[in-house]
Protein backbone atom coordinates (compact mmCIF):
# COMPACT_ATOMS: atom_id res chain seq x y z
CA UNK A 1 0.00 0.00 0.00
CA UNK A 2 1.12 3.55 -0.80
CA UNK A 3 0.99 6.24 1.91
CA UNK A 4 0.99 9.92 0.95
CA UNK A 5 2.18 12.97 2.85
CA UNK A 6 -0.63 15.40 2.01
CA UNK A 7 1.55 18.45 2.65
CA UNK A 8 4.39 17.76 0.24
CA UNK A 9 2.60 15.04 -1.79
CA UNK A 10 5.47 12.58 -1.36
CA UNK A 11 4.51 8.91 -1.60
CA UNK A 12 5.93 6.20 0.67
CA UNK A 13 5.66 2.43 0.60
CA UNK A 14 5.97 0.15 3.63
CA UNK A 15 9.05 -2.09 3.32
CA UNK A 16 8.81 -3.73 6.75
CA UNK A 17 7.67 -7.01 5.16
CA UNK A 18 10.27 -7.02 2.38
CA UNK A 19 12.29 -10.28 2.16
CA UNK A 20 15.78 -8.79 2.32
CA UNK A 21 18.61 -10.94 1.00
CA UNK A 22 20.13 -11.40 -2.40
CA UNK A 23 17.00 -13.25 -3.65
CA UNK A 24 18.67 -14.58 -6.78
CA UNK A 25 19.69 -11.04 -7.80
CA UNK A 26 17.78 -11.37 -11.05
CA UNK A 27 17.35 -7.61 -11.51
CA UNK A 28 20.32 -6.15 -13.46
CA UNK A 29 21.78 -2.75 -12.56
CA UNK A 30 23.96 -0.39 -14.56
CA UNK A 31 25.94 1.59 -11.99
CA UNK A 32 27.26 5.04 -12.91
CA UNK A 33 29.56 7.11 -10.68
CA UNK A 34 29.90 3.92 -8.62
CA UNK A 35 32.41 5.27 -6.11
CA UNK A 36 33.37 2.71 -3.47
CA UNK A 37 30.18 0.70 -4.09
CA UNK A 38 27.87 1.80 -1.28
CA UNK A 39 24.77 2.09 -3.45
CA UNK A 40 25.45 -1.18 -5.25
CA UNK A 41 26.11 -3.40 -2.25
CA UNK A 42 22.96 -2.02 -0.62
CA UNK A 43 20.94 -2.88 -3.71
CA UNK A 44 22.37 -6.42 -3.62
CA UNK A 45 20.51 -7.00 -0.37
CA UNK A 46 17.28 -6.04 -2.14
CA UNK A 47 17.81 -8.63 -4.87
CA UNK A 48 19.51 -6.55 -7.56
CA UNK A 49 22.83 -7.38 -9.19
CA UNK A 50 25.37 -5.00 -10.65
CA UNK A 51 25.95 -5.85 -14.31
CA UNK A 52 28.49 -3.11 -14.98
CA UNK A 53 30.17 -0.21 -13.14
CA UNK A 54 31.52 3.11 -14.37
CA UNK A 55 33.90 4.90 -11.99
CA UNK A 56 36.54 7.54 -12.69
CA UNK A 57 38.57 7.33 -9.45
CA UNK A 58 41.45 4.84 -9.60
CA UNK A 59 41.34 3.86 -5.92
CA UNK A 60 37.57 3.35 -5.99
CA UNK A 61 37.96 1.03 -8.99
CA UNK A 62 40.58 -0.90 -7.03
CA UNK A 63 38.13 -1.22 -4.12
CA UNK A 64 35.36 -2.47 -6.41
CA UNK A 65 37.69 -4.92 -8.15
CA UNK A 66 38.94 -6.32 -4.84
CA UNK A 67 35.52 -6.82 -3.24
CA UNK A 68 33.42 -7.81 -6.25
CA UNK A 69 35.68 -9.26 -8.96
CA UNK A 70 32.56 -10.50 -10.74
CA UNK A 71 31.33 -6.94 -11.34
CA UNK A 72 32.34 -5.70 -14.77
CA UNK A 73 34.27 -2.45 -14.53
CA UNK A 74 34.37 -0.31 -17.63
CA UNK A 75 38.09 0.43 -17.99
CA UNK A 76 38.68 0.31 -21.71
CA UNK A 77 41.38 2.89 -22.38
CA UNK A 78 41.44 2.48 -26.15
CA UNK A 79 38.74 3.70 -28.52
CA UNK A 80 38.51 3.32 -32.28
CA UNK A 81 37.22 6.39 -34.09
CA UNK A 82 37.14 6.67 -37.87
CA UNK A 83 39.56 3.80 -38.11
CA UNK A 84 42.07 5.37 -35.72
CA UNK A 85 42.97 4.34 -32.18
CA UNK A 86 43.08 6.88 -29.37
CA UNK A 87 43.54 6.63 -25.63
CA UNK A 88 40.96 7.74 -23.10
CA UNK A 89 40.71 7.94 -19.33
CA UNK A 90 39.22 4.73 -17.86
CA UNK A 91 35.87 5.40 -16.25
CA UNK A 92 35.33 8.81 -17.85
CA UNK A 93 31.59 8.63 -18.52
CA UNK A 94 31.76 11.50 -20.99
CA UNK A 95 33.79 9.25 -23.28
CA UNK A 96 31.67 6.09 -23.02
CA UNK A 97 28.88 5.25 -25.43
CA UNK A 98 25.66 3.57 -24.39
CA UNK A 99 26.22 0.70 -26.80
CA UNK A 100 29.70 -0.22 -25.58
CA UNK A 101 28.55 -0.05 -21.95
CA UNK A 102 25.60 -2.36 -22.66
CA UNK A 103 27.86 -4.69 -24.61
CA UNK A 104 30.18 -5.11 -21.62
CA UNK A 105 27.17 -5.67 -19.35
CA UNK A 106 25.75 -8.30 -21.72
CA UNK A 107 22.47 -6.40 -21.96
CA UNK A 108 20.33 -4.90 -24.70
CA UNK A 109 18.36 -1.68 -24.57
CA UNK A 110 15.34 -2.12 -22.32
CA UNK A 111 16.75 -5.16 -20.46
CA UNK A 112 18.23 -3.22 -17.53
CA UNK A 113 16.08 -2.94 -14.42
CA UNK A 114 17.92 -0.04 -12.79
CA UNK A 115 20.36 2.67 -13.76
CA UNK A 116 21.78 4.21 -10.59
CA UNK A 117 24.34 6.79 -9.59
CA UNK A 118 25.14 10.12 -8.05
CA UNK A 119 27.08 12.55 -10.19
CA UNK A 120 29.94 14.15 -8.17
CA UNK A 121 28.28 16.30 -5.56
CA UNK A 122 30.92 19.00 -5.01
CA UNK A 123 29.33 21.51 -7.45
CA UNK A 124 26.10 21.45 -5.41
CA UNK A 125 27.51 21.02 -1.91
CA UNK A 126 26.94 23.66 0.75
CA UNK A 127 30.65 23.33 1.46
CA UNK A 128 32.71 24.90 -1.30
CA UNK A 129 32.10 27.32 -4.15
CA UNK A 130 28.53 26.09 -4.92
CA UNK A 131 29.02 26.60 -8.65
CA UNK A 132 26.46 23.96 -9.61
CA UNK A 133 26.14 23.38 -13.36
CA UNK A 134 28.73 26.14 -13.91
CA UNK A 135 31.46 24.04 -12.29
CA UNK A 136 33.80 23.41 -15.23
CA UNK A 137 35.02 20.05 -13.95
CA UNK A 138 31.87 18.26 -12.80
CA UNK A 139 28.93 20.62 -13.12
CA UNK A 140 27.52 19.00 -16.25
CA UNK A 141 27.83 15.34 -15.25
CA UNK A 142 24.10 15.11 -14.46
CA UNK A 143 23.63 15.43 -18.23
CA UNK A 144 25.62 12.21 -18.67
CA UNK A 145 23.25 10.43 -16.31
CA UNK A 146 20.31 11.63 -18.42
CA UNK A 147 22.08 10.49 -21.60
CA UNK A 148 22.68 7.02 -20.20
CA UNK A 149 19.09 6.59 -19.00
CA UNK A 150 17.81 7.72 -22.39
CA UNK A 151 20.01 5.22 -24.23
CA UNK A 152 19.80 2.25 -21.83
CA UNK A 153 16.03 2.56 -21.32
CA UNK A 154 15.92 0.89 -17.88
CA UNK A 155 12.71 0.04 -16.09
CA UNK A 156 13.70 2.42 -13.29
CA UNK A 157 16.51 4.69 -12.11
CA UNK A 158 17.91 6.28 -8.94
CA UNK A 159 19.77 9.59 -9.07
CA UNK A 160 21.44 10.72 -5.83
CA UNK A 161 23.11 13.95 -4.76
CA UNK A 162 23.65 16.35 -1.86
CA UNK A 163 20.76 18.33 -0.38
CA UNK A 164 22.37 21.49 -1.76
CA UNK A 165 21.08 20.60 -5.22
CA UNK A 166 17.57 21.55 -4.01
CA UNK A 167 18.55 25.19 -3.45
CA UNK A 168 16.83 27.74 -5.69
CA UNK A 169 20.07 28.54 -7.50
CA UNK A 170 20.23 24.92 -8.72
CA UNK A 171 16.48 24.37 -9.26
CA UNK A 172 16.81 24.42 -13.04
CA UNK A 173 19.00 21.29 -12.84
CA UNK A 174 16.24 19.29 -11.18
CA UNK A 175 13.60 20.80 -13.46
CA UNK A 176 15.65 19.86 -16.53
CA UNK A 177 16.06 16.26 -15.37
CA UNK A 178 12.38 15.88 -14.50
CA UNK A 179 11.34 17.24 -17.90
CA UNK A 180 13.68 14.91 -19.80
CA UNK A 181 12.75 11.82 -17.79
CA UNK A 182 9.02 12.43 -18.06
CA UNK A 183 9.51 12.78 -21.80
CA UNK A 184 11.03 9.29 -21.78
CA UNK A 185 7.94 7.85 -20.09
CA UNK A 186 9.04 7.73 -16.46
CA UNK A 187 6.91 8.62 -13.49
CA UNK A 188 9.12 10.85 -11.32
CA UNK A 189 9.44 11.58 -7.60
CA UNK A 190 12.12 13.35 -5.62
CA UNK A 191 12.74 14.06 -1.96
CA UNK A 192 15.39 14.28 0.76
CA UNK A 193 15.91 11.17 2.90
CA UNK A 194 17.63 10.98 6.29
CA UNK A 195 19.79 7.85 6.50
CA UNK A 196 19.18 7.54 10.26
CA UNK A 197 15.50 6.87 9.53
CA UNK A 198 16.46 3.62 7.80
CA UNK A 199 18.86 2.13 10.33
CA UNK A 200 22.10 3.90 9.39
CA UNK A 201 24.01 5.14 12.48
CA UNK A 202 24.34 8.58 10.92
CA UNK A 203 22.08 11.61 10.48
CA UNK A 204 22.93 12.04 6.82
CA UNK A 205 20.46 13.75 4.51
CA UNK A 206 20.68 13.15 0.76
CA UNK A 207 18.59 14.11 -2.26
CA UNK A 208 17.09 11.31 -4.34
CA UNK A 209 15.27 11.50 -7.66
CA UNK A 210 13.68 8.23 -8.75
CA UNK A 211 11.78 7.19 -11.83
CA UNK A 212 9.81 4.07 -12.77
CA UNK A 213 8.16 3.40 -16.11
CA UNK A 214 4.45 2.79 -15.70
CA UNK A 215 4.29 4.18 -12.15
CA UNK A 216 2.95 7.74 -12.08
CA UNK A 217 4.33 8.91 -8.70
CA UNK A 218 6.93 6.42 -7.43
CA UNK A 219 7.07 5.92 -3.68
CA UNK A 220 10.05 6.14 -1.35
CA UNK A 221 10.56 3.68 1.51
CA UNK A 222 8.55 4.54 4.61
CA UNK A 223 11.06 5.07 7.45
CA UNK A 224 11.81 2.01 9.55
CA UNK A 225 13.63 3.85 12.36
CA UNK A 226 12.84 6.95 14.43
CA UNK A 227 14.50 8.76 17.30
CA UNK A 228 11.45 8.21 19.51
CA UNK A 229 7.63 8.25 19.52
CA UNK A 230 7.56 12.05 19.31
CA UNK A 231 9.68 11.91 16.17
CA UNK A 232 7.37 9.27 14.65
CA UNK A 233 4.25 11.29 15.46
CA UNK A 234 5.81 14.38 13.91
CA UNK A 235 6.63 12.50 10.72
CA UNK A 236 3.10 11.10 10.20
CA UNK A 237 1.14 14.25 11.16
CA UNK A 238 0.48 15.09 7.49
CA UNK A 239 -0.58 11.55 6.56
CA UNK A 240 -4.28 10.64 6.50
CA UNK A 241 -3.38 6.94 6.38
CA UNK A 242 -0.11 5.45 7.57
CA UNK A 243 1.33 2.03 8.46
CA UNK A 244 0.66 0.39 11.79
CA UNK A 245 2.75 2.14 14.41
CA UNK A 246 5.83 -0.04 14.51
CA UNK A 247 9.38 1.18 14.27
CA UNK A 248 12.86 0.63 15.60
CA UNK A 249 14.92 3.24 17.40
CA UNK A 250 17.70 5.06 15.62
CA UNK A 251 20.98 3.13 15.55
CA UNK A 252 23.53 5.02 17.64
CA UNK A 253 27.27 5.55 17.35
CA UNK A 254 27.70 3.28 20.35
CA UNK A 255 25.61 0.56 18.67
CA UNK A 256 27.72 0.77 15.52
CA UNK A 257 31.05 0.69 17.33
CA UNK A 258 30.03 -2.36 19.37
CA UNK A 259 29.84 -4.35 16.14
CA UNK A 260 33.36 -3.52 14.99
CA UNK A 261 35.52 -6.61 15.07
CA UNK A 262 38.38 -6.76 17.54
CA UNK A 263 41.87 -5.98 16.24
CA UNK A 264 40.39 -3.85 13.46
CA UNK A 265 43.59 -1.80 13.53
CA UNK A 266 45.28 -4.74 11.78
CA UNK A 267 43.06 -4.40 8.71
CA UNK A 268 44.70 -3.20 5.51
CA UNK A 269 42.14 -0.40 5.30
CA UNK A 270 42.63 0.88 8.84
CA UNK A 271 44.05 4.38 9.04
CA UNK A 272 44.00 6.93 11.85
CA UNK A 273 45.14 10.54 11.94
CA UNK A 274 48.08 11.26 14.21
CA UNK A 275 47.48 14.23 16.49
CA UNK A 276 49.93 16.19 18.61
CA UNK A 277 49.88 16.08 22.39
CA UNK A 278 48.55 19.63 22.63
CA UNK A 279 45.59 18.60 20.44
CA UNK A 280 44.91 15.66 22.77
CA UNK A 281 44.95 18.13 25.70
CA UNK A 282 42.24 20.12 23.94
CA UNK A 283 40.16 16.98 23.37
CA UNK A 284 40.25 16.16 27.07
CA UNK A 285 38.18 19.29 27.75
CA UNK A 286 35.47 18.53 25.16
CA UNK A 287 32.46 16.58 26.41
CA UNK A 288 30.02 14.69 24.17
CA UNK A 289 28.03 17.15 22.09
CA UNK A 290 30.43 20.03 22.78
CA UNK A 291 32.84 21.63 20.33
CA UNK A 292 35.81 24.01 20.28
CA UNK A 293 33.75 26.70 22.02
CA UNK A 294 34.13 24.73 25.25
CA UNK A 295 37.87 25.46 25.22
CA UNK A 296 39.34 28.41 27.12
CA UNK A 297 40.57 31.16 24.80
CA UNK A 298 44.22 30.48 25.55
CA UNK A 299 43.86 26.91 24.19
CA UNK A 300 42.19 27.92 20.94
CA UNK A 301 44.11 28.54 17.71
CA UNK A 302 43.69 32.03 16.31
CA UNK A 303 41.12 31.00 13.73
CA UNK A 304 38.84 29.87 16.57
CA UNK A 305 39.31 33.07 18.58
CA UNK A 306 38.28 35.83 16.19
CA UNK A 307 34.64 34.82 15.80
CA UNK A 308 34.90 34.57 12.02
CA UNK A 309 35.12 30.80 12.10
CA UNK A 310 31.91 29.23 10.73
CA UNK A 311 31.12 25.75 11.91
CA UNK A 312 29.29 24.99 15.10
CA UNK A 313 30.35 21.34 15.11
CA UNK A 314 34.08 21.97 14.54
CA UNK A 315 36.31 19.98 16.89
CA UNK A 316 33.24 18.42 18.44
CA UNK A 317 32.85 15.13 20.26
CA UNK A 318 30.34 12.63 18.95
CA UNK A 319 27.32 11.78 21.11
CA UNK A 320 27.45 8.04 21.77
CA UNK A 321 23.69 7.51 22.15
CA UNK A 322 22.73 9.20 18.87
CA UNK A 323 23.56 8.54 15.23
CA UNK A 324 26.62 10.49 14.14
CA UNK A 325 26.61 13.71 12.19
CA UNK A 326 27.23 13.41 8.45
CA UNK A 327 30.43 11.50 7.75
CA UNK A 328 32.26 13.65 5.21
CA UNK A 329 35.44 12.83 3.32
CA UNK A 330 37.72 14.23 6.05
CA UNK A 331 35.79 12.83 9.01
CA UNK A 332 39.08 11.37 10.27
CA UNK A 333 40.13 14.94 11.15
CA UNK A 334 38.54 16.28 14.38
CA UNK A 335 39.08 19.86 13.20
CA UNK A 336 36.67 19.27 10.29
CA UNK A 337 33.52 18.60 12.32
CA UNK A 338 32.06 16.66 15.23
CA UNK A 339 34.57 13.89 14.70
CA UNK A 340 36.23 13.33 18.08
CA UNK A 341 35.68 9.76 19.27
CA UNK A 342 32.87 9.68 21.86
CA UNK A 343 35.02 8.03 24.55
CA UNK A 344 38.66 8.35 23.50
CA UNK A 345 40.80 11.43 22.90
CA UNK A 346 41.42 10.89 19.20
CA UNK A 347 39.76 11.19 15.82
CA UNK A 348 37.83 8.51 13.97
CA UNK A 349 39.57 5.67 12.17
CA UNK A 350 38.59 4.76 8.63
CA UNK A 351 37.08 1.54 10.01
CA UNK A 352 34.86 3.56 12.34
CA UNK A 353 33.90 5.90 9.52
CA UNK A 354 32.87 2.90 7.41
CA UNK A 355 30.82 1.48 10.29
CA UNK A 356 28.96 4.79 10.65
CA UNK A 357 28.29 4.66 6.92
CA UNK A 358 26.84 1.12 7.43
CA UNK A 359 29.39 -0.64 5.22
CA UNK A 360 29.60 -4.38 5.97
CA UNK A 361 32.82 -5.40 7.72
CA UNK A 362 33.85 -7.75 4.92
CA UNK A 363 34.14 -4.76 2.58
CA UNK A 364 37.73 -3.50 2.27
CA UNK A 365 38.85 -0.16 0.88
CA UNK A 366 41.96 -0.15 -1.29
CA UNK A 367 44.54 2.28 -2.63
CA UNK A 368 46.03 1.25 -5.97
CA UNK A 369 49.66 0.15 -5.71
CA UNK A 370 49.67 0.07 -1.92
CA UNK A 371 49.26 -2.70 0.63
CA UNK A 372 47.40 -0.35 2.99
CA UNK A 373 44.84 2.32 2.20
CA UNK A 374 45.95 5.91 2.69
CA UNK A 375 44.06 8.07 5.16
CA UNK A 376 42.99 10.58 2.51
CA UNK A 377 41.90 7.95 -0.01
CA UNK A 378 40.01 5.91 2.58
CA UNK A 379 38.27 9.00 3.89
CA UNK A 380 37.31 10.13 0.40
CA UNK A 381 35.92 6.75 -0.62
CA UNK A 382 33.92 6.31 2.57
CA UNK A 383 32.69 9.89 2.92
CA UNK A 384 31.43 10.13 -0.66
CA UNK A 385 29.47 6.87 -0.53
CA UNK A 386 25.74 6.27 -0.26
CA UNK A 387 25.21 4.34 3.00
CA UNK A 388 24.51 0.74 1.91
CA UNK A 389 21.66 0.27 4.41
CA UNK A 390 19.90 3.33 2.99
CA UNK A 391 20.42 1.98 -0.54
CA UNK A 392 18.96 -1.32 0.62
CA UNK A 393 15.75 0.43 1.71
CA UNK A 394 15.51 2.32 -1.58
CA UNK A 395 16.01 -0.89 -3.52
CA UNK A 396 13.24 -2.59 -1.57
CA UNK A 397 10.81 0.25 -2.27
CA UNK A 398 11.52 0.25 -5.99
CA UNK A 399 11.45 -3.51 -6.28
CA UNK A 400 8.06 -3.74 -4.54
CA UNK A 401 6.66 -1.24 -7.02
CA UNK A 402 8.17 -3.10 -9.98
CA UNK A 403 6.66 -6.35 -8.68
CA UNK A 404 3.26 -4.71 -8.30
CA UNK A 405 3.42 -3.16 -11.77
CA UNK A 406 4.45 -6.43 -13.42
CA UNK A 407 1.80 -8.37 -11.53
CA UNK A 408 -0.87 -5.88 -12.60
CA UNK A 409 0.34 -6.09 -16.18
CA UNK A 410 0.10 -9.88 -16.16
CA UNK A 411 -3.44 -9.71 -14.77
CA UNK A 412 -4.46 -7.56 -17.75
CA UNK A 413 -3.09 -10.06 -20.25
CA UNK A 414 -5.86 -11.77 -22.31
CA UNK A 415 -6.37 -15.44 -21.55
CA UNK A 416 -5.64 -17.57 -24.60
CA UNK A 417 -7.91 -20.57 -25.04
CA UNK A 418 -6.68 -23.37 -27.27
CA UNK A 419 -9.05 -24.31 -30.07
CA UNK A 420 -10.35 -27.89 -30.19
Amino acid sequence: MIYTNSKNETNYIDISDFPFGKNGMQFPVVSLFSGAGGLDIGLEESGFHTAVCVEYDTDCRETLRHNRPEWKLFEEGIKIEKGKMRTRIPGDIRDISVNELLKLAGLKKGETTLVVGGAPCQPFSNIGKKLGKHDEKNGDLFLEFVRMVKGIQPEAFIFENVVGITQNKHSDVIAYMIDKFKGLGYGISHTVLNAANYGVPQRRERFFLIGIKGVENPAFPFPTHFKDTKHYDSFIKDFEVFPIKKFKKWVSVKDAFKKIFKNSEKRSDYALMNVADFVVDRMKLIKQGQNFKALPMEMRPNCWKNGKHQGNDTFGRLIADLPSVTIRTAAYNPAKGMYIHPFENRGLSTVEMAALQSFPFDWFFKSKGRDKVTLVSGGKQIGNAVPPVLAQALGAAIKKQIWAKRSKSLQKQPVLVAEN
